[in-house]
């Protein structure tokens, strides 16, 4: 981990994505590099890196950008890529108003190092240097090869809390949209939390959820993700929920279309999210150590981040 002090003795904090890569120039030239390979540290993905880096071999490439297709009305959201019929890219357009092409840039990168490192040279005084915005553009203005890798398989850009709880989801329909974390071809190793089993009561109810390690439930959970240490008392319900760690929801209290951080504390009968009725809505969030009191009703949009006193209601 090079964090912006190792890198700059005067703390220049990363200013953007290119600029971090510059800042740590000298501990990348130290390797001697042929090919550099960026990545997103939001997104959530399987992906076999030789096969792409075999692809930017193949195609002499200078920069090769992993992309996938996204429905056209999506497109517009992300950075999309024209190519020809070789793939290599022909133009570029960051969030178009009106795309052209639904190729959408995953934001995963493969560089032959020394194209890099002139263009992070050459544009080091740019502020907030991004390779979205600037190196890419920079490379394509230039003539350098800069082609297209099209990946098929699942991605998602976790950077919003909405993309999050949607992320999570997924992990219980794998077959529909989701991560198979259950591939013995590929498996997904997690950290060990150390606690003992998880225990489910005789009077509990569990359906298409995951619980973790230290869980203790006599509550009803469906649809939900709870991470390791949780307890859910009796007359509880979770429903399409992620509930992070060694948090407690007391008897009676409803949790629905949310997101709870770790260690909080969801008082008897108090309402958190509710699930949408005819009309989307937002993904309610509890921060980290909160307590939510009795009877307390926090709405599908509400984003705590103080405790609620008994009876009180947030929307």
């Amino acid at each position: 981990v090079l964090s912006p002090y190792e890198a700059n003795e005067n703390s220049d904090w990363y200013t953007g994505t290119a600029n971090a890569i510059y800042q740590n120039i000298r501990y990348i030239d130290s390797f001697n590099p042929e090919y550099v390979l960026i990545l997103g540290g939001d997104h959530i993905y399987k992906m076999d890196y030789q096969v792409m880096l075999d692809y930017h071999k193949a195609n002499n490439a200078d920069v090769t950008m992993a992309a996938m297709p996204v429905p056209i009305e999506e497109a517009s959201r992300f950075g999309v890529l024209i190519t020809d019929d070789t793939g290599r890219i022909t133009d570029f357009e960051e969030k178009p108003a009106h795309p052209r092409s639904n190729l959408a840039s995953m934001g995963i990168y493969i560089f032959t190092w020394s194209v890099l490192r002139e263009a992070l040279i050459t544009n080091k005084d740019i502020p907030n240097c991004d390779f979205g915005m600037h190196v890419i553009p920079y490379c394509h203005k230039r003539g350098d090869r800069v082609f297209c890798y099209e990946f098929n398989g699942y991605w998602k850009d976790v950077g919003t809390i909405s993309s999050l709880w949607e992320a999570n989801m997924e992990v219980l329909d794998p077959e529909h949209s989701g991560i198979d974390i259950f591939d013995e071809n590929w498996k997904i190793y997690s950290r060990n939390s150390g606690m003992t089993g998880h225990k489910i009561g005789s009077n509990a109810v569990v359906e298409n959820s995951m619980i973790t390690d230290g869980c203790r439930i006599d509550g009803s959970i469906k649809h939900s993700i709870l991470f390791s240490g949780v307890k859910v008392e009796k007359g509880a319900k979770i429903e399409d929920a992620v509930v992070m760690g060694k948090t407690v929801i007391k008897a009676g209290a409803v949790v629905e279309h949310c997101i709870v951080a770790e260690n909080v504390v969801i008082g008897e009968n108090a309402v958190v999210g509710s699930m949408p009725k005819g009309e989307e809505h937002g993904v309610a969030t509890i921060g980290s150590g909160i307590t939510i009191g009795k009877g307390a009703k926090i709405g599908p949009n509400a984003m705590v981040n103080k405790n609620v006193e008994d009876g009180e209601e947030q929307w």
